[in-house]
């Protein structure tokens, strides 16, 4: 076997099918793409040749099938051998060559035209269809080709398709043309034939005769060729031939469908013999008085004289068909006698043509014509049916002329001339042009005859008016015929003349002396005097007169109309009707018209006329009284269709004064019973909608009965579906929708119909109003929710919409190959399916957004297997496999997208009810069609594409294990192993056609992603639907892992991703206000591509960190463990470091910053959004004008409604009272010109605001802003929808509000002037809607974005490296930018104006990024961002406080600027208290940040009062209060602007978490005396009882056995004591001894010391010791800790204590019963803290004499600082220990090692910034212990001076000296090895600590001394010498260190009391 034969090129063609249906598809006058022309000129040769082409079979091709590859040219096919078996097979039935038909098969199958696995006979039916299909398209192709040709050539001569056609015929087409029709008609069918594809292959071979005849018709038509007489004669004679039966045509003719083909044949062959005689050329001849011998014909006078010999054989049996041929000639002849110079013509002198008419009127020639007409070619036809009418017209109208033929009622022959016109010019608007063009002579005839039957008006009404409905085809032919009507016709009468009445006998002329009745119109007269011309006599004194006075015709036939006894003749009033609906159809400025003409018409001439006559005129009230008294039979339904149809057309015209005549004229008898509208809550009853049954009767006898092109049901249906768009609520809409639904739609497939079409059609239309309903269900009150009721209850109307949609594919595929089913059936099938889809998804959208408690009826069906044969889930799944009809395909995808969002909402009432759980098979099916579609469908069905990823979409969200199904891993190897071999197929055969690249659907997927970087800015929709899916899956990767693994193995997965977002950060973003509607719906599309790109990386990052933390904290517990994890990891950390460096790149690329200045900047144009507020104002206002004066326009009645109401609050308002007085004091008029005067100028200021010019204060501005407060146009902005989109975005309906407005009739009626202002509106709105879908677009990016920075820089994942933190540059910068987009976006805002909720949305997401740029901030804020940061803050905080009406997100904004506010001023807090030394520059900056936050004080005062951020407020207060103002700046802003006794309040809720906040801030205030004092007097003491009281249980710890678990549990409280505690002594300090201060202590010492003294005494408790007992066996009592908190309690208890004592004489008497218990608990503290560090090296971990782990946040977070005392001495070498807790920081040192920070130390116990601030604490504990002993020494002291003696009895115990050694040695070794370790500069914290020691040194001693003093000892002399060594080394280390200078004197003199000549000794006095 050969690896690769070549055979000939020419075997190969591209498909014919595809290409014509892309031809198809174009439009008319759109020029040829470059892909189509260029495809065009490949296949010249194809259609030059014909259908030669298709070669016959050969042996070389047979032969050539047996290799592996065939090479066809440029193409190249590899041979499957399944297929080439089939392919010999079908070759010797369709006579065609083995590799075309190996083309043909594979195509075929590939295409999903044939399955593989059909039986052989099935197998070659189908391939014959399709092998004759291919035949065909390629001769439709050329026809095409020709059609289009004609059209351009009225256009353009020079044209591709044009010279193509001219090519094709220089070519010789035309006489192969002939050829193969005369071979189709001798031609044999193959033996091998079975009948039924005899059958198949004779219907073939008529289709393509007649494709040839179209062809070479057309050619003759627009004379691409000249037929020669030698052609005519051969045509001739194949007509006469098929008309004997000579040819096989009536052989071919076996069914119903080929005998209709045969038909058209002979029909289409006559019509070429007519064509080309040329009539048209002989009429213009004539009319030019030409010679025969100067004209264009292509026959010579012999030649002539021979086809008179051929058509002279014609026999009288062959007449019948052959008349029209016969009389053509006739005509022809006597056309060519009457040309000048007839010389040499004596041979056609002696042709008998009269004869030949005698003949072809014997044959009833016109008769046949007509059956010609209305035969079936001339309705569905998609050849040339204008040009087969337009040479009927020119032979009849040439016969006309011939033979001077009127119509004159002598026989039945005018009537059929007649009955041919109008079916000749019915339909054909282009012919209709053509007659009322003057300069068209051919029309010339048939335009005498109109003007014939005008001049006898209205005696032969009917004749004129069936013509000109026929001639009315067209807008401008519609035109013409009213004006016709209106001022053309006249009025003739039949007249008894007399004597007296005659006065011209010569010129026939009467006059008429009395009144004369005009026929049909009773009371209307011809005035007397009028004279008129007689016409004829029809008696003696009887004539038809036509009288010298000329009404309106169509006001004449309107009175004819109205008259009762005119409705007997039924004929005429049906004409008049169908003229009357063609007129208003076609033309809408008639319409307007009609509607006028009551109003028009002025009736002068006699008295019988008077109102009511004009009134019933109105031509509404005519056709309602008409349909009203219609009788019960066939003829009245035909009549109430027409009528109704009238009145739809009408209804679009006028909405409201149409509706309100129609409606209440009760057309169908609707049983008004209850009205439906003033029934309770209950619903409505039973017969308050009933109709009668003579509209049902009335639709069952015209379905039955009548075959109209308009169903009487149809025409009811209309008229319901265009009341519902007019958007009335009235009982007869209701009765008239459940009529249609539960009526028309549930019992329609049980009629019986004429016409067997009707039936889709009724349903169509029946479906089209269910649709609307459902639509318009949110815009109705009452009425839509009795709708919703019925649609979503009726089980019948379920039922019937279910038997549509259970259809499957497979049983749709088996109609297209039945013979049985027509094809109109079939595509109506189709089409009643992608309806009732659509209604479901309609209906499923609506219950997904109900939030009602049941489970409705439908959903209950829906989900309901038992109800339907086939599940509805189970057949619309397998539909989304049908792509024979894209729409089916496109509402089933949505149907089940829309399903899993409902089956999820109601998932609490699933009992019962079964949901999608489809089978191997259907999962299969509907992989490889989701496969195809993702693949082969962008192109051309981008909806179903978009459809198609949002059903996944869908799934993700909703339905996870159909998304697992559909992508699992191996689905692509099963899929491909199933479709390649046939066999191992089901017997249910595939419906999906083969994929051109056999791969998964994540390959498919991702071939979108890696073009990602284009489709962002090319087709970012289609790229958006990609993403949305893979966002649902990383939101879902719990579920999706191993997809998600998948995607991230393809290779640079997420480079393409990031790419997509550098490529669209360089694009420049327009200007907003010069974006078209289209561009600014892409550019949002590309915001959303980048929102989802963002948020997937988020996604990814935060899953990574948490996977890695998770394999870390696993890592211990098991070594296996720990190696699969190892292997994960390697995936998990390349993805995770590749995210890290596109993280990276994208700061040296700048592609962060442009990113952020695009998604900040330009986020809204709030004047475009008051502009569209104004320009809908000024529409509104305009239409009050017209209202005022009774003027509804076109308008629906909605809007009306809405405008009119409007208009009665606008005239109730106070303004527009003022306003009529004014105006009624200058003399203007009065009512209502007064009134819309004041609205006219109303109308012209805002016009004047539109274009720039404010109006001025005054009522006219007042009535203005009430109006934009209105709100106008509220109900037109709904949810967008639109794919997935943001979904709460509200958008300007502008398709809803253009239908109301119906703005494209305006130029057609009086309101073409306000057009301006309608399109102004529109304008506007259309801007409004761009900006708001921009800045949404804008704000999901930024959502995404802001995802990246939280996760990226997440401290509980772990803090970032300097390597993945943002470069503190890049960060000023982008805060630079964000402040000033923001600072723009705020001037927008104004407090004035109603601005949207957008606008607040799009500010509060740039204040967020705004504060996650500033977290990331590494090293310090410059000065200048810190102030652009502060100016936002405020001006934004400003804002929020001055606008009135806030929206709902205003509090989360207020929430974001306090926090930022917040982050800002710390930073700057920390910035000066760092600094250290401060200068000249420091201090300047210092004073800009304070001044900046002196302006907020007032702003912050006010903010406090909301609850939501009220304690953000007052943190910021606070902040500023500490760290950037002087008292005496803030302390009189806060005195006029805080409501302090407001934030008293908030202190009796015991449970709220503000509480420490609000001490915290009150500490604050009382450290100043005017802060002390406003707490004082504001009841702050009698507030902090009453807290106290509340959780007195809370506070005691006396029974708690684990304080730090007892802290964790309630952290609030204790930080309540301490606070409460500080503020009370703050408060003390500030006051002094003032009076409000001795109050405080005489008040505040009994209750701490007496009703609290257990809390005083828990805070003084000493922790214990760790035990000396080394004894391992015995245990050990498990010692508990304390936490940071309680220490900050003890301190602040001490502080209290201290500041009491000072008042000696107060204390003692308050304390006296628990002095001695208060020193002892202080001596004890004191011992602890003194011993606990005299075995410092035997301390560890486990017996650290103080255990004290971090607890809260803050703990944490300063815990994973490093230390910043450098010492090991004391208490801060052990502190350490006690510091450590492994279950409290696991989790926090996993997130240092995953960072990298993780400390190189192998320390157990390491210090850090937490073990620091403990030791500090202690020390502060210290200090204050001391003081307070010293102040009871102090006080002791003070007693024994007074009383002169020392009462030992009664001295406050005193400290050991040991204690206060192991004190003081602590102090001297802390400050000697932080003075020599920080010898050059010493931080701030390290003065403070030194100090703070020299202090605790120095109290010691003095404590030392009352103690050597008073117990009369002296020092130990080893502690002596000890001391002095210790001393000297601390003197030493202090030297060079100025901040101790004072400390160290005072220190020298404390030592010298003690230890006498120590210094001295030492040299150090």
């Amino acid at each position: 076997m050969a690896e690769t034969c070549s055979v000939d090129a020419s075997l190969w063609w591209d498909s014919f099918t595809l290409f014509f249906t892309q031809l198809e598809n174009l439009s008319p006058s759109s020029d040829l793409p470059p892909n189509l022309a260029k495809k065009l000129k490949e296949n010249h040769s194809w259609f030059a040749d014909l259908l030669l082409r298709f070669k016959p079979p050969s042996q070389k091709s047979k032969e050539a099938l047996n290799s592996k590859k065939l090479k066809i040219g440029s193409h190249e096919l590899t041979v499957q051998p399944e297929l080439k078996d089939k392919a010999l097979q079908i070759s010797s039935y369709l006579l065609l060559d083995e590799v075309q038909s190996y083309i043909l098969v594979e195509r075929s199958i590939k295409n999903n035209s044939v399955a593989p696995s059909l039986m052989f006979p099935e197998f070659l039916h189908m391939m014959l269809i399709q092998y004759y299909m291919e035949r065909q398209c390629l001769l439709k192709c050329i026809r095409w080709i020709l059609m289009h040709a004609i059209y351009i050539g009225s256009i353009s001569e020079d044209n591709i398709v044009r010279e193509e056609a001219k090519k094709l015929f220089d070519n010789q087409l035309e006489s192969k043309l002939v050829s193969f029709f005369e071979d189709h008609l001798s031609c044999s069918f193959p033996e091998q034939m079975d009948v039924d594809l005899f059958t198949l292959w004779s219907e073939e071979i008529l289709i393509e005769d007649n494709l040839i005849l179209d062809i070479l018709f057309l050619g003759y038509y627009d004379s691409f060729c000249t037929c020669s007489a030698e052609i005519w004669k051969r045509f001739c004679s194949l007509y006469k031939g098929i008309l004997l039966g000579d040819y096989n045509l009536g052989k071919l003719a076996i069914t119903t469908e080929a005998q209709q083909l045969s038909y058209h044949t002979k029909v289409q062959l006559l019509l070429i013999l007519i064509e080309t005689l040329n009539l048209e050329n002989m009429l213009q001849m004539v009319h030019d008085e030409r010679p025969y011998r100067k004209g264009v014909c292509s026959f010579s006078l012999n030649n002539v004289q021979e086809i008179d010999a051929l058509v002279s054989t014609f026999s009288g049996f062959e007449m019948n068909e052959a008349g029209p041929l016969v009389l053509a000639w006739a005509v022809f002849l006597y056309l060519l006698l009457t040309l000048p110079g007839k010389n040499g013509t004596n041979e056609l002198m002696e042709i008998d043509h009269i004869g030949y008419v005698r003949q072809a009127f014997e044959a009833g020639f016109l008769s046949y014509c007509l059956e010609i007409l209305e035969c079936d070619i001339f309705k569905e036809y998609d050849g040339p049916a204008s040009g087969y009418r337009s040479v009927l017209r020119t032979f009849i109208s040439a016969f006309i002329a011939s033979y001077e033929v009127n119509l004159q009622l002598e026989d039945g022959n005018p009537a059929l001339i007649l009955d041919i016109l109008c079916k000749i010019y019915h339909g054909e608007e282009s012919l209709c042009t053509q007659f009322w063009d003057k300069e068209s002579f051919i029309d010339g005839p048939v335009r005498c005859l109109l003007y014939n039957l005008e001049s006898e008006f209205p005696v032969r009404t009917l004749e004129l008016v069936r013509l000109l409905s026929s001639l009315c085809e067209g807008t401008w032919p519609a035109e013409c015929v009213y004006n016709f009507l209106d001022k053309s016709v006249g009025v003739s009468s039949l007249f008894e003349i007399s004597s007296d009445s005659q006065v011209d006998d010569a010129s026939h002329m009467v006059e008429a002396r009395q009144a004369v009745q005009v026929p049909g119109v009773e009371g209307f007269f011809i005035p007397p005097g009028t004279r008129g011309r007689v016409l004829k006599f029809v008696g003696e004194d009887t004539a038809l007169v036509r009288w010298e006075y000329a009404p309106s015709g169509v006001f004449l036939l309107l009175l004819r109309l109205a008259q009762d006894v005119y409705l007997n003749n039924k004929e005429e009033v049906l004409c008049t009707l169908d003229l009357l609906s063609r007129l208003v159809s076609f033309n809408t400025a008639v319409c307007f018209a009609v509607l006028d003409i009551s109003n028009s018409l002025q009736f002068h001439a006699i008295g019988l006329m008077n109102e009511q006559i004009e009134k019933n005129v109105w031509v509404v009230e005519i056709i309602c009284n008409l349909v009203k008294n219609l009788p019960l039979n066939s003829c009245s339904a035909a009549l109430m269709s027409m009528a109704i149809k009238i009145l739809v057309t009408m209804l679009i015209c006028s909405p409201a004064n149409v509706t309100t005549v129609a409606l209440n004229a009760n057309l169908f008898d609707i049983n008004l019973q209850t009205a439906v509208f003033s029934v309770g809550n209950n619903g409505f009853s039973s017969g308050s909608w009933l109709l009668s049954s003579k509209l049902a009767r009335m639709i069952l006898t015209d379905c039955e009965m009548n075959s109209s092109d308009c169903p009487l049901a149809i025409s009811v249906l209309d008229f319901t579906i265009q009341l519902v768009e007019t958007g009335v609520e009235n009982d007869a809409l209701l009765a008239l929708i459940i009529f249609s639904v539960q009526f028309v739609l549930v019992n329609h497939q049980y009629w019986k119909y004429k016409i067997k079409q009707t039936r889709w059609k009724i349903m169509l239309k029946v479906l089209e109003l269910m649709k609307k309903c459902l639509e318009s269900m949110p815009c109705y009150g009452k009425l839509g929710e009795i709708i919703h009721n019925v649609l979503f209850s009726d089980s019948s109307i379920h039922n019937t919409l279910f038997q549509i949609a259970c259809t499957t594919a497979q049983a749709l595929e088996k109609l297209h190959v039945s013979r049985l089913f027509d094809p109109m059936e079939i595509e109506g099938i189709q089409l009643a399916m992608g309806s009732v889809l659509d209604i479901l998804v309609v209906m499923l959208t609506r219950l997904s957004k109900d939030n009602s408690s049941s489970f409705p009826v439908f959903l209950q069906a829906v989900f309901s297997c038992t109800t339907k044969s086939v599940p509805l889930i189970t057949s619309v799944t397998s539909l989304i496999s049908y792509f024979r009809d894209p729409a089916i395909q496109l509402g089933a995808v949505k149907f089940i997208s829309m399903l899993f969002v409902t089956a999820d909402c109601c998932q609490p009432f699933s009992y019962g009810t079964t949901f999608f759980a489809p089978d191997n098979k259907e999962i299969m099916d509907l992989r490889r069609s989701a496969s195809y579609i993702l693949q082969e469908q962008l192109v051309s069905n981008e909806e179903l594409f978009v459809a198609t990823l949002n059903l996944f979409t869908s799934a993700a969200r909703y339905q996870a294990a159909f998304v697992v199904a559909i992508f699992a891993p191996d689905a692509g190897n099963e899929d491909q192993h199933n479709t390649g071999d046939p066999k191992s197929q089901s017997s249910e055969t595939s419906l999906v056609p083969l994929v051109s690249k056999k791969s998964s659907l994540l390959d498919a997927l991702m071939l979108y992603i890696e073009r990602a970087r284009d489709l962002i800015k090319s087709k970012p929709r289609i790229l958006l639907s990609v993403l949305n899916f893979m966002v649902s899956l990383w939101q879902g990767s719990p579920q999706y892992a191993n997809l998600l693994e998948i995607l991230r193995s393809y290779g640079k997965f997420w480079r393409h991703l990031a790419d997509a977002i550098s490529n669209v950060s360089n694009t420049e973003i327009p200007l907003l206000e010069s974006v078209k509607e289209e561009d600014a719906c892409n550019l949002a599309y590309s915001f959303h591509c980048q929102s989802a790109i963002l948020r997937i990386m988020a996604y990814e990052l935060f899953l990574q960190k948490k996977l890695l933390h998770a394999e870390l904290l696993g890592k211990d517990e098991s070594k296996d463990k720990e190696k699969n994890a190892t292997k994960s990891d390697k995936s998990n950390s390349t993805d995770f470091h590749e995210l890290k460096g596109i993280w990276s790149s994208w700061f040296k690329d700048s592609v962060l910053q442009k990113l952020i200045k695009s998604y900040t900047c330009c986020g809204y144009k709030n004047d475009i959004y008051y502009g569209a507020k104004v320009a809908t104002n000024s529409f509104s206002v305009h239409v009050m004008e017209k209202l005022a004066v009774g003027d509804s326009g076109s308008l629906s009645v909605s809007l009306l409604q809405k405008i009119h109401g409007n208009l009665i609050k606008l005239s109730m308002h106070p303004a527009f009272s003022e306003l009529l007085s004014q105006y009624s004091q200058r003399g203007y008029s009065e009512g209502k010109e007064l009134k819309k005067l004041i609205l006219s100028d109303l109308f012209y200021h805002l016009q004047g605001e539109l274009e720039g010019r404010k109006i001025g204060i005054g009522p006219f501005k007042e009535l203005s802003q009430y109006l934009i407060e209105s709100n106008f146009l509220g109900t037109y902005q709904h949810q967008f929808n639109e794919d997935s989109l943001v979904k709460n975005v509200y958008l300007f309906d502008l398709k809803r509000l253009r239908a109301d407005i119906k703005l494209d009739v305006w130029d057609c009626s009086h309101w073409r002037a306000s057009r301006d202002i309608a399109e102004t509106m529109l304008s506007f709105l259309q801007d409004a809607n761009s900006i708001m879908l921009l800045s949404s677009s804008r704000l999901s990016a930024s959502k995404g974005l802001i995802a990246v920075l939280a996760v990226c820089h997440d401290n509980s994942l772990g803090k970032a490296t300097k390597e993945e933190g943002i470069p503190d540059e890049l960060v000023i910068s982008c805060i630079d930018s964000i402040c000033k987009s923001l600072l723009a976006t705020i001037e927008t805002l104004s407090p004035v104006l109603d601005a949207s909720e957008d606008v607040f949305n799009f500010l509060a997401s740039q204040v967020e990024l705004l504060f996650h740029l500033m977290r990331t901030v590494r090293k310090s804020i410059p000065l200048s961002a810190s102030l652009l940061v502060l100016k936002c803050a405020s001006s934004g905080l400003k804002l929020l406080s001055e606008i009135k009406r806030l929206p709902s997100g205003a509090d989360d904004i207020m929430v974001l600027l306090l926090t930022l506010l917040l982050l800002v001023l710390q930073f700057n807090s920390l910035k000066s208290h760092s600094d250290g030394v401060a200068d000249e520059s420091s201090d300047e900056n210092f004073s800009k940040v304070s001044n900046a936050t002196l302006g907020l004080l007032p702003v912050l005062c006010n903010c406090i009062t909301t609850s939501e951020h009220g304690m953000l407020s007052l943190s910021v207060i606070d902040l500023i209060l500490r760290s950037f103002l002087m008292p005496r700046t803030w302390l009189p802003i806060l005195q006029s602007h805080l409501q302090l006794q407001l934030v008293m309040l908030k202190l009796q809720d015991k449970t709220s978490p503000s509480i420490p906040m609000i001490l915290k801030f009150f500490l604050t205030l009382a450290r100043v005396r005017g802060g002390a004092e406003m707490l004082y007097s504001s009841g702050f003491l009698s507030s902090l009882r009453v807290l106290f009281a509340e959780s007195c249980e809370i506070f005691s710890r006396s029974g708690s056995q684990n304080p730090v678990s007892s802290y964790e549990k309630s952290e609030t409280p204790q930080d309540i004591w301490g606070l409460g505690l500080a503020v009370i002594t703050s408060t003390l300090q500030s006051l002094g001894d003032s009076s409000s201060g001795t109050a405080i202590v005489n008040s505040m010492i009994p209750y701490f010391f007496s009703e609290k003294a257990h809390l005083i005494f828990s805070s003084l408790n000493a922790p214990a010791l760790p035990s000396d007992d080394h004894d391992k066996k015995r245990p050990r009592a498990q010692r508990s800790g304390i936490s940071f908190a309680t220490l900050k309690e003890t301190q602040h208890t001490l502080m209290l204590m201290c500041e009491l004592a000072k008042h000696w004489s107060l204390w003692i008497k308050a304390i006296k019963d628990v002095d001695r218990q208060l020193r002892e608990k202080c001596i004890h503290l004191l011992a602890f803290i003194s011993r606990g560090t005299q075995r410092l090296g035997d301390f560890s971990s486990q017996n650290a004499p103080l255990l004290c782990p971090p607890t809260t946040k803050e703990d944490f977070e300063i815990f994973l600082n490093p230390s910043y005392i450098s010492s090991r001495k004391g208490w801060f070498g052990l502190s350490p220990l006690g510091c450590v807790s492994k279950q409290k920081i696991s989790s926090l040192s996993t997130a240092i090692s995953i960072s990298g920070e993780a400390s190189e130390s192998t320390d157990p116990s390491p210090k850090t910034h937490f073990s620091d601030a403990v030791a500090v604490q202690v020390y502060r504990i210290t200090f204050l212990l001391l003081k307070f002993l010293c102040l009871q020494a102090e006080g002791a002291a003070k007693r024994a001076e007074e009383v002169g003696f020392v009462d030992l009895a009664h001295f406050p115990e005193l400290p050991m000296p040991e204690i206060l050694h192991g004190l003081q040695d602590q102090a001297i070794a802390i400050v000697t090895e932080l003075c020599e370790s920080n010898k050059l500069r010493a931080s701030r914290d390290t003065q403070n600590v030194c100090n703070l020691m020299l202090q605790i040194f120095e109290m010691a001693l003095h404590l030392e001394l009352c103690v050597l003093q008073i117990c009369g000892i002296r020092p130990v002399l080893g502690r002596v010498d000890d001391f002095s060594k210790e001393v000297k080394s601390l003197f030493s280390a202090m030297e060079g260190h100025a901040f101790l200078k004072a400390s160290s004197k005072s220190l020298k003199q404390m030592i010298s009391c003690v230890y006498p000549g120590l210094l001295q000794a030492e040299n150090f006095m």
